[in-house]
């Protein structure tokens, strides 16, 4: 059993976690009696206005804080779920958009859980996992909800607290105000919890990062068509992405976005051993060929 002091200190020393935010979204009865149950983070395929047309590196920082709080809380597994059906209730989405997307993040995914060997995480889609269930079992009849992309969400998370003894859900948050401001998934996740059967936790990385000035936060597993970001792909040219960035902001920190990308840097060392002897350019460019490693 953990005590609130340990979870604190643990928390604010994960740097891609928004540690304050989280803190104000935890149900501490549970997640001090966490051990042996479960965590998972959602993959969505779009935004509200386009599909992803790739999936970026910054992903990393879900898999690195889902395996940082596996191993620290002692938790059984770790799931990834792939949000299929949820991607379905914008128009824009078709069946076989929808089918294709999800091909390629579990083919991706099954590359970073085989190269970092983490071998208590389990890739599903949405749409398998609630086979035996509707949304008329799972959702709450009194609640009155318009919202369908919230509805698959909150049907998605009592299905895994009945199945899967799930104790947190790590998700993501725009900003490091207090006050929800924009639809992240902060916004879904404090919605949902007065609907639970039973209480989780809610913890939140930071935002995803761009090299565009007008748009520097955004998803950290969705990449949209004419974005400047680093991609999580075979042979990404970080290197050259990052002297193009450069450019664009006339500095070295393009924004917040350098910051980001050395908290990614160092939970990755934290949880696989120093990388010594490489630079900042080389250590990025190792996380993404060995995550990547065998993805043609």
């Amino acid at each position: 059993m953990k005590k609130i002091e340990e979870i604190t200190t643990f928390l604010k020393n994960n740097s891609l976690l928004e540690w304050k935010l989280s803190c104000s979204a935890i149900d501490w009865d549970s997640l001090c009696q966490a051990k042996g149950g479960s965590v998972f983070f959602g993959v969505g395929l779009c935004t509200e206005k386009e599909p992803a047309v790739s999936i970026p590196f910054d992903i990393l920082a879900f898999f690195l804080e889902a395996e940082k709080l596996r191993k620290f809380f002692d938790l059984a597994k770790v799931i990834v779920l792939i949000a299929d059906t949820h991607a379905l209730t914008n128009q824009f989405m078709t069946r076989n958009v929808v089918e294709k997307l999800s091909q390629q993040s579990t083919t991706t995914f099954e590359h970073i859980i085989k190269n970092l060997n983490l071998t208590s995480f389990e890739i599903r889609k949405a749409s398998t996992m609630r086979l035996d269930s509707n949304l008329d079992t799972l959702f709450p009849a009194h609640a009155k909800l318009s919202n369908q992309y919230l509805i698959q969400e909150i049907a998605d998370v009592i299905w895994m607290i009945r199945n899967d003894n799930l104790k947190l859900k790590l998700g993501w948050s725009i900003d490091s105000a207090l006050e929800v401001s924009g639809h992240d998934e902060r916004f879904f996740d404090l919605t949902m919890r007065e609907l639970l059967p039973r209480q989780i936790s809610f913890l939140f990385t930071s935002a995803g990062r761009t090299f565009d000035k007008h748009r520097q936060k955004v998803s950290p597993y969705i990449s949209v068509k004419g974005e400047h970001r680093l991609l999580l792909t075979p042979n990404e040219p970080i290197g050259k992405k990052l002297r193009e960035a450069e450019i664009i902001w006339s500095d070295k920190h393009f924004g917040g976005a350098r910051k980001h990308l050395g908290d990614i840097i160092r939970e990755f060392e934290s949880l696989f051993g120093h990388l010594a002897g490489l630079s900042f350019e080389q250590k990025l460019q190792h996380i993404n060929d060995v995550a990547m490693k065998g993805l043609l």
